[in-house]
């Protein structure tokens, strides 16, 4: 290495040998040190020019709210909601880097929502207007006697500013407490196969009951937003922590960028490493020796929680934004208890060993300490906007749930488990005949189906002959014992009042017969 440090030009040698590393340090900043803060400066102005256009490509999206509900005969599993978010991962599209970039565009995603209004509890899926069709056949796929219609939004019931006179907001955002390959408790979990009666212990009847114990001006709201992400990065962490836990050397992958990078800083570090020992690449640094038998040394947890992670990553995940959202009247207000409510409604999702929901801190509304009482109105504000924007990046971050667990977390109570909170339908829809006709292109929706029949029915009046009166025929012997026009019934042969004087007495009289 001193050789190479002697064969330098004669310029760069004498620099070396008259210039302090401190000098040169600050020397190159001057000259190099533009490059990184400019390409700072670039990727700033790309984000901030792809969030403008991002915000004009949402605005001109179409929405439509649905209002699903099930009869209360029907048979609903979260298995067929699994199957629902599989087949609504069919809206990912391949958005091409003009697209991204110059236009905005991302991918389409969803808000699924259970709302309890003053204790009416319902369903509602937020879809894109032209996925509106793939979210029905999707659902009609799993529940075909489901009942999907377009609803006004209901989020107008809660005010946009606080303080205000009339109402109070509390809720939160929901987070996980480990990384997204950790999995949550999923409905396979719940499931009882030795009982006769009660199969299924559904852990979604907590949050029903919840909601459904709302008052008068009380609401109490919870959105699940979710969206296909461009590509399942979030998997490969997954990967890295099974290999990890099986023994298996990680192996690292280098890039064009990074060979080149480390190839130019090659000579600055053996500059300073040999004028003052500083060696910035590690050179002495080596890998660690391949642990083939750490598979046989796992605990029964560390197996369990493997297991666990290969099962989620092994299944389609979501982009995932969890909202809960509290508001009442100033006279029905009621945090504390509401605070209670949230924390224990997804408790039953949580595993000790792997991952649970908790709310987001800088997301709550909270008064504890006086300085949390400065930022406490602005948080709700805050809250409200975001859930009424169905906003995706807004908030705490968002996390990764795979089809499994979003069926844990939303679906349609079981017929055999039902809860008297859930408003159902006690009929059941029937199809369309088949064969029954299209209307014309331009017709009106309502057939005037009352003035169409009135002219049929003049129309048959004046073409259908006037029918003949109706004859009874009269018999000719009138038998002595039957009714005649404007006479009293006649009695029964053998039977004869006209000796029983008629008196007010309760006596029958006393030649009845007697049968």
């Amino acid at each position: 290495m001193l050789g190479i440090v002697l064969n330098l030009p004669p310029f760069l040698a004498h620099y070396v040998a008259t210039t302090s590393p401190i000098t040169m340090a600050s020397q190159a900043l001057l000259v190099v040190g533009w490059i990184p803060i400019f390409g700072v400066l670039i990727w700033g102005f790309i984000e901030v020019w792809v969030d403008h256009k991002q915000g004009q490509y949402n605005a001109h999206i179409d929405w439509v709210l649905l209002n699903i509900s099930v009869p209360a005969g029907a048979i609903n599993t979260p298995k067929g909601m699994e199957n629902f978010f599989n087949n609504l991962a069919g809206s990912k599209s391949a958005i091409t880097w003009k697209e991204a970039k110059l236009l905005g565009k991302f991918q389409a995603y969803f808000s699924l929502e259970i709302v309890g209004c003053e204790g009416d509890v319902k369903f509602y899926i937020r879809t894109p207007k032209k996925y509106q069709d793939l979210v029905e056949a999707a659902l009609y796929a799993q529940y075909p006697e489901a009942h999907i219609v377009e609803a006004p939004d209901y989020v107008d019931k809660v005010h946009d500013h606080y303080p205000n006179d009339h109402m109070n907001v509390f809720g939160s955002e929901m987070k996980l407490s480990k990384p997204s390959y950790y999995p949550l408790r999923t409905y396979v979990s719940f499931e009882h196969m030795g009982e006769k009666d009660m199969r299924f212990k559904d852990p979604l009847h907590n949050i029903i009951e919840v909601l459904g114990k709302m008052r008068k001006e009380e609401y109490f709201w919870i959105q699940i937003v979710i969206m296909q992400p461009d590509e399942q990065e979030w998997a490969k962490e997954g990967e890295k922590y099974l290999d990890k836990m099986m023994g298996k050397e990680e192996k690292h992958k280098e890039t064009v960028i990074g060979t080149a990078m480390k190839n130019a800083a090659w000579l600055p570090n053996q500059i300073l490493a040999q004028s003052v020992g500083l060696d910035l690449m590690g050179g002495g640094h080596h890998d660690e020796k391949k642990d083939d038998f750490r598979m046989f040394r796992m605990t029964p947890t560390e197996r369990l929680v493997s297991d666990a992670i290969a099962e989620k990553i092994s299944k389609i995940g979501w982009l995932t934004k969890i909202r809960v959202l509290y508001a009442a009247s100033h006279k029905q207000y009621r945090k504390p208890l509401i605070a209670a409510m949230i924390k224990g409604m997804f408790h039953p999702y949580a595993h000790l060993n792997m991952n649970k929901l908790g709310m987001h801190d800088h997301a709550t509304p909270k008064d504890d300490y006086f300085w949390l009482n400065w930022e406490i109105h602005h948080r709700m504000h805050n809250l409200v906007s975001r859930y009424k924007g169905r906003q995706l990046g807004a908030g705490a971050a968002p996390f990764y749930l795979n089809s499994e667990e979003l069926a844990s977390l939303f679906h349609f109570p079981a017929a055999d488990a039902r809860t008297p909170i859930l408003a159902t339908s006690g009929a059941r829809r029937g199809e369309a005949p088949l064969e029954l006709p299209f209307a014309d292109e331009g017709a009106a929706d309502i057939h005037d189906w009352q003035g169409s029949q009135k002219a049929k029915t003049a129309h048959a009046h004046e073409e259908t002959a006037p029918a003949a009166e109706l004859v009874v025929p009269t018999p000719h012997v009138v038998h002595e014992f039957m009714p005649q026009p404007g006479k009293p019934a006649p009695l029964p042969p053998g039977l004869s009042l006209a000796e029983e004087p008629i008196t007010d007495d309760d006596d029958a009289p006393a030649n009845l017969p007697v049968l």
